[in-house]
This record gives C-alpha cells, structure tokens and sequence, in this order.
C-alpha cells in the first residue's frame, strides 16, 4: 500500500499523478467494523469497475485543530491505521493535513479538490459522513454532486446490541473497561504499544487505573500477562523479563 501525505501545497502536483480509483471516505480511528464495511463496498466498487482502492483521512484530527487546549483520545496511531487498511486490500491512502485553513473549505470544493480531483471515479462513505466548511456537506449533498460524473455508494448504519458501531462507542466501552465488547466492534482485541522505559506511545488510549489482563505479542508467539494501569501514560507489568523487549505490543483481554 503506497501511503500519500496530501496538503495544499502538493496537492496540485498530487492531482496530476493520481490514478483512478474508488474512494473510501472517513477518519478511520480504530478501523472497527463499521469502517471495515465501508472500506469492503470501495473494493467491491474497485474490483467492479477495474480501478485501484483508495483511502481519503485527515490527520490530525479535526477537533485538535479548531478547538483550543482540546485533547483527543486517539484509539490508534496513523502507524497503526496504516497497517490495518494494507491488511484490506487497500492500494492507496491518502491522508489531508487538516488545517484551520482546510476548515474553511466549501463542501463542493473539498469533493473537487480532494475526491475527484484525486481522480475518484466512485465514492463510498457511511450514511453519516459529513464534510467540507462547518459540515456541509453530507451523504446526501454527496450524491447530489456527484451523481453525474461519479458513482457514489452510501453504505448504511452498522449496529451492535442497538447501537452504532463507532470510535465514540468505543472510546465509550474502553472507559468502562468493557474490553470483551470493543472486540466485538473492532473484530479484534484492543492493541497499544508500550515502551518499558518511555511509557505508553503516542496516539493510544488506556482503559482507566485497574488491573487487567493482557497478551503481549513477541516475534510471533504470545505471553500472558497482568498490567495495572497507573496512568492514561504508564502501565505496571508483571512477566518474564527474560523474553520481553522494551517495546511491546499488548492486546487488552478484561479487567481483573
């Protein structure tokens, strides 16, 4: 998967290179199961109509840029994103520095500069995609625009136990330490990496201090372990030092 950093000063350059593909539209923090669908119709959509499978994101995110001091609870870093969306089949992944300046951008703008400037021949988002200027824009002014030049695909709400599967629900869950149902949304454990000397790494979220156990993944075998969480920075580990590294990647099971 080749990943392309987009901003206004490239993006032009950008445009003129940029093949033709079906776009999948979203932030994508987390890639739970919601945004796996949306990312799985841009396949279909790609294979159908012979082009490449594109990813359009921002980072950072939104709120980081237009509200002052606001602190984000990232469930993952784009490092992370990065690898998930390649695991799907995903061919390119852009990601839009998000600016004060791109804030102002006008929602039939945005899709000209951004989606089908970046030669998108299809569209795909969730039925609550919004973007453009104060969120203008939506799915339905999406398929109002861009039914005549490109075929937009409007993938509908995906629930679990009556609610929709999304970041906010799982931000939700890992605060109460509802380990079990964030695997149900993500499809997997919930993964951070830790480093024993610097703490947790950047653009990760812990459940709240408790203790819990966990799986810490080493060369391709797995240790189980308990970890009290001291912080939202630093974690406590009990294991056999003599094969863990100083970076680890854990898989949060429950809350003991």
């Amino acid at each position: 998967m080749k990943v392309i950093h987009v901003n206004a000063t490239n993006l032009h350059d950008l445009q003129s290179k940029a093949p033709e593909v079906a776009m999948a539209l979203g932030y994508f923090d987390g890639v739970h199961l919601g945004h796996q669908k949306v990312v799985e119709a841009a396949k279909q959509q790609a294979l159908k109509n012979h082009l490449s499978l594109a990813v359009l994101s921002f980072f950072p995110h939104p709120k980081s840029v237009l509200i002052p001091n606001f602190d984000v609870s990232y469930l993952e870093p784009i490092e992370q994103k990065i690898e998930k969306l390649e695991s799907l089949g995903v061919d390119l992944f852009y990601v839009v520095e998000f600016t004060k300046e791109l804030a102002k951008v006008g929602a039939d703008e945005f899709i000209q500069q951004y989606v089908t400037g970046l030669h998108a021949k299809e569209i795909i988002c969730g039925f609550d995609y919004t973007y453009g200027a104060k969120a203008s824009g939506n799915a339905e002014t999406l398929k109002q625009y861009a039914l005549q030049q490109t075929g937009v695909t409007i993938v509908e709400e995906l629930k679990w136990q009556g609610q929709k599967i999304s970041s906010t629900l799982i931000r939700k869950l890992l605060n109460e330490c509802k380990l079990q149902e964030i695997r149900s949304l993500l499809g997997d454990y919930y993964i951070t990496k830790y480093c024993c000397k610097n703490g947790l790494f950047p653009n990760y979220s812990l459940p709240k201090m408790g203790k819990y156990k966990i799986l810490i993944e080493k060369d391709g075998s797995i240790l189980e372990a308990i970890a009290t969480v001291k912080s939202n920075k630093k974690i406590l580990l009990k294991y056999d030092s003599s094969i863990i590294d100083s970076v680890l990647t854990i898989k949060w099971i429950e809350r003991l």
